[in-house]
């Protein structure tokens, strides 16, 4: 049992991070990345070929932030992989210890640095979630008796709001009977539907940890308002970046806004950046800091 799943079973708030693995085989970033995260997270999230972008298997990554004592979350989509390869990096993660998983479908192909690729989505992550409680339970998707079952705490994504798609609810008690039992949730930038949401959610009895996307200029603001599904950046906070002088002071000062309105009513956070884990990092020291928080080393 890892100390993500520790930790949130026993009430505890906990934090955890993303880092992107690198486009290519050299680690040198990812490890330094990461031991700048260490001191402050739970656990790490290594995406998997997010927004479609070719790079290092998260597999491969999250046994590189074992090797640092780093506990990882494996994200696992659903794009590139039928069945029969889902099945198998299940395995190969119960195998090299990684001790949870996040269940996604993934983003199509289309959108990112190899869009000529054939996408497979045989699954999406309502299924992905029940295949890998199957094999918890010794069997594999035929029925096949396994020689030892993965280990792992499962959990999937979520998008935090009753305003702009009204079935998030819902949906996430399909994965919750799928077997989810931890929820990681998109950003969500109106803190009055974030909080509806959450109240909504907690009637789960499942573990939530909302997303923060830390900001760092107007430009990736109304970028990410424009042009990422589901995201939906208020006026108000585009033109406090639009007249900011320092825009990356800007996030982090709103991160931590939204982070200190929110710690009563959720089981933490999920801190995300575009590329700048530096930020991460320092959002995640102001916010132990001010709250008098221990050391969540993962060691």
């Amino acid at each position: 049992m890892g100390i993500l799943n520790t930790k949130l079973l026993a009430g505890q708030k906990v934090i955890t991070a993303e880092i992107t693995p690198p486009k290519g085989s050299g680690i040198k970033k990812l490890v330094k990345n990461a031991l700048t995260l260490k001191p402050w997270v739970d656990a790490l999230n290594i995406t998997d070929c997010q927004r479609a972008l070719v790079k290092m298997s998260s597999l491969a990554a999250c046994r590189i932030l074992l090797d640092q004592g780093i506990e990882p979350v494996f994200q696992l989509t659903c794009r590139d992989r039928n069945r029969i390869a889902l099945q198998a990096d299940i395995f190969g993660a119960g195998a090299l210890g990684i001790p949870n998983m996040l269940c996604l479908t993934g983003d199509p192909v289309k959108v990112g640095d190899c869009p000529e690729a054939k996408p497979v989505f045989e699954l999406e992550s309502v299924r992905l979630l029940q295949l890998a409680k199957r094999l918890q339970s010794g069997a594999d998707d035929s029925g096949h008796k396994l020689n030892a079952s993965p280990k792992l705490f499962l959990g999937s994504a979520i998008n935090p709001t009753l305003k702009n798609n009204t079935n998030q609810l819902s949906r996430m008690a399909k994965k919750i009977e799928a077997g989810a039992s931890f929820f990681q949730t998109q950003a969500n930038y109106d803190m009055e539907d974030l909080c509806r949401f959450v109240e909504e959610a907690n009637r789960f009895n499942s573990k939530i940890l909302v997303g923060i996307l830390i900001l760092h200029s107007y430009e990736s603001a109304q970028y990410i308002h424009e042009n990422i599904p589901g995201i939906q950046i208020p006026d108000a906070i585009l033109e406090r970046f639009k007249n900011s002088k320092t825009p990356d002071l800007t996030g982090v000062e709103l991160a931590l806004e939204m982070m200190n309105g929110l710690k009563n009513i959720v089981d933490g956070f999920h801190v995300m950046s575009v590329r700048q884990e530096e930020l991460i990092a320092q959002v995640l020291e102001n916010y132990h800091g001010n709250n008098h928080t221990q050391n969540h080393s993962a060691t």
